[in-house]
Formats: C-alpha cells, structure tokens, sequence
C-alpha cells in the first residue's frame, strides 16, 4: 500500500506539462479523493492510501492531464465563499464575477435601507415571497438573475441580502437543474424561483415587467471568431451556449442593454459583466440608450480592467 506522499508524486509527475500548476492539482485531486483538504498531502505524507482511492485519484490525474478542469472533476467550485455544485452543463464560475456580485450587494444593501417596498401584484401564479416568518418587517428586493447558468450570482445575493427575492432565467433547461439543486443545497429555495427562456422572455409572460429592483447578468461574451482560441479546458470541457456571445461577443450584451429598462422599476439597476475588451462598444450601447438611464459607470477588476457595468434606469 502506497503512501499519500508517494502517490502524489507521481500524480504531480504525471501532471508534469500538461497543466499551468501540476503540483498544486495533484494536490487538490488528492485530498479530494481522501476527502481532505489540499494540504494534506503535505502534511500526513506518511498515511497510507486504500487501492480504491489510489484508483480513484489516478482516473482523476489522468481526466486532469487530458485538461478537464479541477472544479468539474471535484464536482463544485467555491464562489463568494460558498460552495456551489459544477459539473459540464454550466460554466464555472469565475473569481472576477464576485466583482459583480459584491457591487450589487453594495447598492442593492443601500437601496434596501432607503425605502422599504413590497413586491408589486403580477399575473405570475407562484407568489414572490416566503412561507413562514423569515423576511417578517423586512424590505424586500426583486432581482432578476439573467443568464444565471449554476445560479452563482443570484443565490450569492439571496444568501447574502435577507429580502432579497431572486428570478433566475436561463435558456438551457440544463443549467437550470444545476442552479436549482445548488438553491436546494445552500438554503435559499424558497427565495429563489428558477425559469427556462431566452433573456426577458419569461419575465414578459409572468407579467414581470417595470417590477425588478435589479438586473443582473453574466451573459455569453466570447467572440464567436475567438472561441477556437480558448485553452483546451475552456473550449473542450464548458457549454458552448454559456461561452458563444456572436460577432464580437456583444449579441447578449446589446440586447441586455436595450431591454433591461422594460423590466427595471425606475431607479433600478442593471449590472452586467463584459470581456476584457468590451468596454468601448458596450459604452457606446448605453449612449444610445441614453433616454432610458441616468446614469452608467463601470467598475474594474481585480485586474484593474473595466469588466463590469453599472446603469440605473431613469
């Protein structure tokens, strides 16, 4: 029986030029399998390891070499501090979207305390509250989760925000299955309402429209040209719909830029993530769309570029 010492060498060996970090994969595949944080291969390199999860973990090694990602192999990737279930059906969740989430959290904590509201009467048949007396006295906040793929960003604020009331709209029947076990899974069901459609389309048919506080959005924005340029793990492994944003990236973008306002209260606002080298044509977007807002800014990220887009309607 081989030690955990000894089987990670020669995963991180086996790893060796076929990952940017082959040290730091072999670990977390290894304390994955043991059910162990990532520094327990440094840290007990003596214990020994069963067959089963020698196995286990070379199968792991090998899917990883041939570039499937950690967080789909682990099966969950960690996001605004929570855990949130991944597999091949959604994209994963990326760290420079946590700007998205903590500037709405920010805005959407200020507008709560500014003025108490209730969620206006719809023609939508499932009542947008919750049972029991969890939310009693407080205000309450209607997000629309646009593109919402796992549901990282609305279950964040839902988890984040007591009121808050989130509509998660996705077009892959798919994703919404994973957003709806990682809403079962982090406690916040019964404040998050899943809906399968294209953009605002199904806000339109419940009869949604003028009564979000926010929308948010993390829409496709690869550059249908580019996509065969994306690393292997990218390209290979994530759901082409969650990556494809047409002609330059920008279809989605265009269209959350123009309809957003239909379905925003006035003073709510849009938050929207954008690639790297969008920000240009993206601001042009919103001077067209001047009569709707009143004002637009961007917000940079952690890598000091502008990828995130703020406008509150007039």
């Amino acid at each position: 029986m081989k030690t955990v010492g000894e089987i990670g060498s020669i995963g991180r060996k086996l790893l060796q030029g076929t990952t940017e970090y082959p040290a730091r994969d072999a670990a977390v595949l290894l304390g994955h399998v043991l059910g162990k944080g990532s520094d327990y291969l440094y840290l007990h390199p003596e214990e020994p390891v069963s067959e089963d999860a020698e196995r286990k973990y070379f199968e792991l090694v090998q899917r990883r070499s041939r570039g499937e990602p950690l967080a789909y192999l682990r099966g969950y990737q960690e996001f605004m501090g929570f855990r949130f279930k991944v597999d091949r059906r959604v994209l994963i969740p990326r760290p420079e979207t946590e700007v998205l989430v903590e500037t709405a959290q920010r805005r959407l904590a200020v507008m709560r305390a500014s003025r108490p509201r209730e969620i206006p009467n719809s023609s939508w048949s499932q009542p947008l509250s919750v049972p029991g007396d969890e939310l009693q006295g407080t205000p309450k906040l209607l997000v629309a989760d646009v593109c919402c793929g796992s549901g990282n960003i609305g279950i964040s604020l839902a988890k984040l925000l007591p009121g808050i009331i989130v509509v998660g709209v996705d077009i892959s029947p798919d994703a919404l299955d994973v957003a709806r076990e990682n809403a079962e899974a982090l406690g916040v069901a019964g404040r998050v309402t899943l809906v399968e459609g294209d953009l605002f389309e199904p806000l339109k048919q419940l009869g949604l429209e003028g009564q979000f506080d926010a929308v948010t959005a993390n829409p496709p924005y690869i550059p249908a040209e580019t996509l065969s340029l994306l690393p292997v793990e990218v390209r290979d492994f994530e759901p082409l719909g969650a990556l494809d944003g047409g002609p330059g990236g920008l279809r989605l973008i265009r269209r959350l830029v123009y309809e957003a306002p239909r379905y925003l209260r006035p003073g709510g606002e849009l938050f929207m993530e954008i690639g790297f080298d969008q920000s240009h044509a993206v601001r042009e977007y919103f001077r067209e769309a001047t009569v709707q807002y009143n004002e637009v800014t961007s917000v940079l990220d952690y890598a000091g570029r502008e990828r995130l887009f703020v406008a509150r309607k007039r």
